[in-house]
């Protein structure tokens, strides 16, 4: 059985990077099948979340404008949930972890990539998917091992 388990890293020298890896946190919790099509919609718009576009808002007027992205891409009927999921403590140490994870492995950019735990020397690199088979392949042994994804956050 292989699992995918992704942490997000919310790098600290990008303001609401911690923000929007908190959303994502909410938004796998409500429905997971969301999460990467709201993942790909915030790098489509990344600079609409730039510290830049975002200096003279306060923290919470960043949440409400990410909750507002979050509903224009999944759906107003999340709005109550997503906005609520900002308060919950048990979502925010999700990111904590994922954050703490990435830190105690030593990454310092995105895209980082390990596989049982080693970094693979393309870090930062985009990996097509006959590049995974490549690095992933040989460490199954069994020819019933099946390729399965699961997102763990």
């Amino acid at each position: 059985r292989l699992s995918l388990i992704v942490h997000p890293f919310p790098l600290p020298y990008h303001d609401n990077a911690f923000v929007t890896s908190w959303a994502l946190h909410i938004v796998n919790g409500l429905n997971s099948s969301a999460t990467y099509p709201l993942w790909e919609s915030f790098f489509k718009h990344q600079e609409k979340f730039y510290n830049e576009a975002t200096i003279n808002m306060s923290r919470p007027e960043v949440v409400d404008k990410i909750s507002d992205f979050i509903v224009k891409c999944l759906g107003h009927g999340y709005y109550p949930a997503v906005k609520s999921g900002f308060n919950d403590v048990s979502t925010e140490i999700k990111v904590l972890v994922s954050f703490k994870y990435g830190c105690s492995r030593g990454v310092f950019g995105t895209p980082s990539f390990f596989v049982n735990g080693f970094a693979l020397p393309t870090a930062g690199a985009p990996v097509d998917y006959n590049g995974w088979r490549k690095i992933i392949d040989p460490l199954i042994s069994s020819k019933e091992a099946r390729w399965n994804s699961v997102f763990v956050m």
